[in-house]
Parts: C-alpha cells; sequence; structure tokens
C-alpha cells in the first residue's frame, strides 16, 4: 500500500517534473470561475449519492479535454475525485503564491476541476504528503509536517477551489506509518483533522459563504504495513482502534461531516485480511458505522477515501471466478459484489480510477487513448485502432515527456506490472470490462442530477420491497434514490441467480422519509416529504437486462412500462413480469 500511495501519481509528476505546464490568463480565469460559479449547481450534502471516477490529470490541457468529454466523466460521473500531492502542488515555497508561481501539478489540478464544474461534475480534493520546505525533516513526500503548515496549505486550497469544489478529504490513509513517517495519532487527529477541518471552515464560512463537506483521511487495514504511532494492533486491529480514538475525540468530531474507508480488492477487499475484525471493505463499513451509532453520530458519516480493482496479473488481484486467471472478468465480479454490498449498506460516495495508465497497478475503468495521434506517429506498434471509431487505443503502460506540442512516449518499468493487448480481454475496446459494471451502479446517482439516498433495503418504514421468484441467486442487491432534478425515483436491483423466467414485485415509499443515516433531522438540508404524494399519478419504466461477461455488451434486454397509476398508502410500486441480472425501475410523474 505505500509503494501504491506514491507512485499513484507518477505519470503526472513526471510531466510536471520534465518541465510540462499548463498556463492560464488569471484575467480570463477570474472571468471563467464567474461562469462556473452559475454553474455549480446544486448544494452537495452528505445525503446525496455520488459514483463518480478518481481522475488523475496528466498536465495536458487537450489530453485533459478530450478526457473530460468521454462518457465516463461527461455522461455518467456525478463527481470527480482529485488527489493532490501536497509536495508536488508546492514544491518550494515560492508556489504558495498560486497568482503568480503556480506549479505545474496544481495548474493541472485547477483546469480539470473546472472542466467538471462545466458538465455539471462536482469535485473533491484529497490533501497529503508534504514539500520538503514545510516538513520537520526537511524530506518530501509522506514526512510529518511542522507544526501549523498543513493547516496553513489547505487553507490556501480551500481559498483558491472555493465555489468550484464541494468536499475535502483531510490526507490519505494517515493510520499507516509509512504515510505519515514520525507522525502519530494525537497529531494526527489534532494537527490534520480538527485544524484542518477550521482553516477549511473559515475559509468558506466567509462571505459568501459557501457549503462544504470536509472529511478525514481514507483507512486501509494493511495487514503487511507499519500502524501509526499511538494505535493498538496492526491492520484491522489498528483499523478499529483508530476508529475508535476519532470517535471518541469531541474536538475533532465537531468538525469534520464524515469518517472515510478503502473500497478496494486488496487487503480490505475479498480476503487477504486476518478475518477476525474487518473481513473485507463492506464490514469495515459497518464496523465504522456502528461506532458512529453508539456514540450518537447519526448525523456523521462515511464516505470512500478511493475505490479501485485489480484486473492485472499482481498480487493485488484475486481470482474470483475461479478460472485460473487474474484478468478483467474477475475485476467484472468483483465490481458487482463490492460496488452492490457498500451502496447497498448506505455508502454514498464511491469512485473508481479512470484510466489504467495513471498508477502502478492496473485498475482504471479506461483504457488511454492517443487522442491527439503523436503516440503512433513515434510508436506505431503501441498503440491499436479503437472499435468505436475514435482515437486508438494505447496498449502499452506508459508515461509520457514535454509538453503537449512535443509529447515523447515512454514504457514505465516493467516490475512485473507491465501489459500489452494480449492482457486485455477486447483490445479495440476503450473501455474495460468493469466499466460496464461502475456504468450500471452510476445510474443511481444520475450524472449531473441532482440526487438524494432514499429508501435503504430492510429499514423499517423505510424499506425498499423486492419480492418474487426472480429474485434468485447467491447476490442480490437492492439500492434506491429520489433525483431532485427530475422529480423520480430509481431503483437498482441486481439478482445473480435471475434468467428471464421469474418476476419481481418492487415496492419502495413515494416521499423522502425519515431515514435512520440519511435523511432526518440531522441533515444539512431536509428533503423529507419531497417525491409523489397520496393520489399522485405515476408511471413506471422498467429495464431489465444481462450485461455479456466477456464483451460488457448488453443483452436479453427486457422493457416494460405500465399505465398511469395512483399513488396510494404512500406506496410506489411495480410488477416486473421477466427479471434478469441486472434491473433498473424508474418512478416517474405521469402528466
Amino acid at each position: 500500500m505505500r509503494n501504491r500511495a506514491v507512485l499513484l501519481l507518477s505519470p503526472a509528476l513526471l510531466f510536471i517534473l520534465v518541465g510540462g505546464s499548463v498556463t492560464t490568463s488569471q484575467a480570463a480565469k477570474q472571468q471563467g470561475l464567474q461562469t462556473l460559479l452559475s454553474q455549480a449547481g446544486y448544494e452537495w450534502t452528505t445525503d446525496h449519492m455520488h459514483v463518480g471516477v478518481r481522475w488523475q490529470p496528466f498536465g495536458l490541457k487537450q489530453c485533459e479535454e478530450y478526457d473530460a468529454n468521454r462518457p465516463l466523466i461527461k455522461e455518467h460521473s456525478s463527481y470527480a475525485q482529485f488527489w493532490v500531492s501536497w509536495n508536488a502542488a508546492e514544491p518550494h515555497e515560492k508556489n504558495t503564491d498560486y497568482q503568480n508561481n503556480m506549479s505545474g501539478h496544481l495548474q493541472a489540478i485547477d483546469h480539470a476541476v473546472n472542466l467538471c464544474v462545466e458538465r455539471g461534475v462536482h469535485a473533491e480534493l484529497v490533501m497529503w504528503h508534504c514539500p520538503s520546505w514545510a516538513s520537520e525533516s526537511g524530506k518530501g513526500g509522506a514526512w510529518r509536517p511542522r507544526k501549523g503548515e498543513y493547516p496553513k496549505f489547505v487553507a490556501r486550497m480551500a481559498k483558491h477551489f472555493k465555489g468550484r469544489v464541494g468536499a475535502y478529504q483531510l490526507y490519505h490513509e494517515v493510520n499507516l506509518q509509512g504515510m505519515m513517517k514520525d507522525g502519530d495519532i494525537n497529531f494526527i487527529m489534532d494537527e490534520l483533522f480538527t485544524k484542518g477541518a477550521v482553516s477549511i471552515r473559515e475559509i468558506y464560512d466567509a462571505e459568501p459563504k459557501t457549503p462544504v463537506i470536509v472529511s478525514t483521511s481514507g483507512i486501509s487495514p494493511c495487514e503487511n504495513c507499519d500502524s501509526l504511532e499511538g494505535l493498538e494492533g496492526k491492520g484491522a486491529a489498528a483499523v478499529d482502534d483508530f476508529y475508535s480514538q476519532m470517535v471518541a475525540n469531541q474536538k475533532m468530531m465537531a468538525q469534520v461531516d464524515a469518517l472515510n474507508l478503502n473500497i478496494s480488492d486488496h487487503f480490505n477487499g475479498y480476503g487477504m485480511m486476518d478475518g477476525n475484525v474487518i473481513p473485507n471493505c463492506w464490514t469495515q463499513y459497518d464496523l465504522a458505522r456502528s461506532k458512529l451509532d453508539a456514540a450518537n453520530y447519526q448525523s456523521k458519516k462515511i464516505l470512500s477515501a478511493e475505490s479501485w480493482i485489480c484486473w492485472d496479473n499482481s498480487g493485488n488481484n484475486h481470482d474470483v471466478n475461479g478460472d485460473g486467471k487474474k484478468d478483467e472478468r474477475d475485476a467484472f465480479e468483483k465490481t458487482i459484489t463490492i460496488f452492490g454490498k457498500v451502496l447497498e449498506r448506505g455508502l454514498n460516495t464511491v469512485n473508481m480510477p479512470w484510466c489504467d495508465n495513471s498508477s502502478r497497478w492496473s485498475m482504471g475503468l479506461v483504457k488511454r487513448v492517443d487522442y491527439s495521434g503523436k503516440i503512433k506517429q513515434q510508436k506505431p506498434e503501441w498503440v491499436i485502432p479503437s472499435n468505436d471509431g475514435g482515437p486508438d487505443v494505447v496498449t502499452h503502460k506508459l508515461g509520457v515527456h514535454g509538453p503537449e506540442d512535443r509529447l515523447k512516449p515512454y514504457e514505465v518499468p516493467e516490475s512485473n506490472l507491465r501489459f500489452t493487448d494480449e492482457n486485455y480481454i477486447n483490445p479495440g475496446d476503450p473501455n474495460h470490462l468493469h466499466y460496464y459494471i461502475w456504468r450500471w451502479y452510476s445510474q443511481i446517482a444520475g450524472g449531473s442530477d441532482e440526487v438524494i439516498r432514499h429508501a435503504m433495503a430492510g429499514e423499517k418504514g423505510n424499506n425498499i420491497t423486492a419480492l418474487g421468484n426472480g429474485l434468485s441467486g447467491n447476490e442480490q442487491y437492492k439500492i434506491s434514490s429520489y433525483n431532485r432534478t427530475k422529480n423520480s425515483f430509481t431503483v437498482l436491483v441486481y439478482a445473480s441467480g435471475a434468467n428471464g423466467k421469474g418476476f419481481l414485485e418492487i415496492a419502495i415509499p413515494s416521499t423522502v422519509q425519515d431515514g435512520k443515516s440519511y435523511n432526518n433531522k440531522d441533515s444539512a438540508k431536509d428533503f423529507r416529504g419531497e417525491g409523489f404524494r397520496n393520489g399522485s399519478k405515476y408511471k413506471v419504466l422498467v429495464e431489465s437486462k444481462d450485461i455479456n461477461q466477456t464483451t460488457g455488451a448488453d443483452e436479453n434486454i427486457d422493457r416494460s412500462n405500465s399505465r398511469t397509476q395512483i399513488v396510494s398508502n404512500g406506496t410506489l410500486k411495480f410488477r416486473i413480469p421477466t427479471l434478469r441480472q441486472f434491473t433498473k425501475v424508474e418512478f416517474v410523474k405521469a402528466r
């Protein structure tokens, strides 16, 4: 985990280190900012649902603009998460002056955030690492900063991004000693979490007052990593203790809106854990939620620091389908399970890395494409035609040197993690196989629409009721949301055993209810009562289908819809005559 975290930013950093930059006129930037603020849309609260992408821009302006218009971001993502390395954002003290000396790394983030806001995609920043000039050791990277420096850094970030960024995460995986060398639990909670949150809130509370979500570091139960000083045990045991100490810290809890956790198939996914405390990532959610509830912190939520699923042949991957291979088909299966289990439980934010070239490991949703044709000009053997008629698909894990007009590709060191088109299930497809599962789940968040959490499966008075002989198989997930933009309800149902021979009766509350974890008296905004009142007319639109486990193509599509129905007893319901594995049910107002 230590090595992965350090190397995640490497493509962007490599570009920056060789002198790349993104130039922006300050006057144009200020003018553009006003436009962006007018397009920013709704206030992001912890009751909102977001399925999105972790985007690490390369610092190539045309590349970012092309990527922002790919369906992954423009159509399907509701938010984008950006990891801001403090070490790269402010490599020298002069780079704290964003007006006159903004670093290339921060310029790339700034540009990508603007691209997201222009498309109605909300943005979140994860701020971690430390430059040498601000660290106690004089070393840059995962080192303890001098007291007072991290709160100043996040204040600068908040001032710069206010109005464009709606959520901030304070550092990443600081429960691991390797992520905060010379750190300890008291320093983390006081200096990073409490003072960091206060710094952000002071900026956002100043006129014009702007809402913001502030959350703690993501947490990894890595059994093979040294735990932070001040935590008992290692791996899952240390995570258990970390949650307990955070929840017990009233001063810190008063400043943050949520705790964070990691959602992945690595140490906290399908295995490689001790199995006693946190056997997988969804039970880590259960653990954190139970500690918050026990301390009467129902108003505090749990968010996703990172979500990733490997598809390469590395030790981080798992052969979950038992075919003797570790490839994209396993990622397909794992995405179904991991996303289904955490979303159904109540996790309101999940994301995946956008591209397999932005990490040491192969875990992205899409493949890098030769958007400008410059890679083909220099390395024609490294690209193949795309099957969607777009730019060629890059078949090697690579980095780039130089500015855009003089771009030079190079292959990254092998490290047993290199891949070619032989490792792709569908080489010409610009998307990876698990992208199609992520895309199906992303419907629950509605893209640029405003969407909040609705009913919760099994919650008394706020239940998603699903009955019928079509609901079969060892995996079943039910997730519901309310789209405030379209005034409609969406329910996603997954049933691993569904084969088109059985039916399903689905029912949800017709209005947003007072929920145990969401939409209650502690919510930042009160959405309760919104929806369809008794006597209202509604229709139901259903698409039930299978998704091919080799191509990602939709198959066996059954569509049905209802005649106009009348809401009664505060319930929306529909009978789906033929149920397939992946089902979307949409309740819409009838005119």
